[in-house]
């Protein structure tokens, strides 16, 4: 199968930051977007109505940021791995065909299509197990953020405003990562079904080509 598109545009990216900035003309899905605003207005209610001292959602917010990295990366190492796999059993002939359609809505390949919906989710993951991270290197007791706090007027309300944004970020983030674990796995689904409609249709083509040439 001869390409009729430039090769070219298939390695345009050089970094993952490149590609992040690619995908941002598709849209989250509607339940995507909605659920995790929800979530997040409720999380906003939540830190002004709670009874939690500071103190309680400080110690919420550490352990939060802690079981988030840890979990945020061991399921990311697990999407790379059933990532590769695909990927690498994805026939050369599909790939080339999609990368010569391109998207309606937003006028990508649909090889880049596809495949940046797989790689945005990774870069989800990796955002929060940085967001963690550094709630965990700096946000500890007698820790940089505390000490420079410190320094500053009105630290406790400061401090207060700080924590409050971490709780909603950090489980906010929970809530996202799940909604897009849930639509990764749906487009892991879709990726394979074209895979086997695309072997299908192909069989069946040959075959009735081959009807046709005896009947001839």
């Amino acid at each position: 199968m001869n390409p009729t598109f430039d090769p070219g545009i298939l390695t345009q990216e050089k970094k993952l930051w490149d590609i992040y900035v690619a995908s941002r003309c598709i849209p989250l899905s509607r339940f995507n977007f909605w659920s995790t605003t929800i979530v997040c207005a409720l999380l906003t209610a939540n830190t002004l109505i709670s009874s939690y001292t500071l103190t309680d959602t400080i110690v919420l917010v550490r352990e939060a940021s802690t079981t988030g990295l840890v979990l945020s990366l061991s399921t990311l190492g697990f999407l790379i791995a059933g990532f590769t796999i695909f990927a690498t059993i994805t026939q050369p002939d599909l790939s080339l065909a999609l990368a010569q359609v391109p998207e309606r809505k937003t006028n990508l390949p649909y090889l880049k299509y596809t495949y940046f919906l797989f790689l945005r989710v990774f870069i989800y993951y990796l955002a929060f197990a940085a967001i963690c991270l550094l709630i965990v290197m700096f946000g500890h007791s007698g820790g940089l953020l505390a000490a420079v706090l410190s320094l500053l007027p009105n630290a406790g309300c400061i401090q207060l405003l700080l924590v409050k944004l971490s709780y909603v970020v950090v489980y906010t983030g929970y809530f996202f990562l799940v909604v897009q674990l849930k639509s990764f796995i749906y487009n892991i689904y879709m990726a394979v079904m074209t895979s086997l409609r695309w072997q299908a249709e192909k069989i069946m083509a040959e075959e009735e080509s081959a009807e046709k040439a005896t009947v001839v």
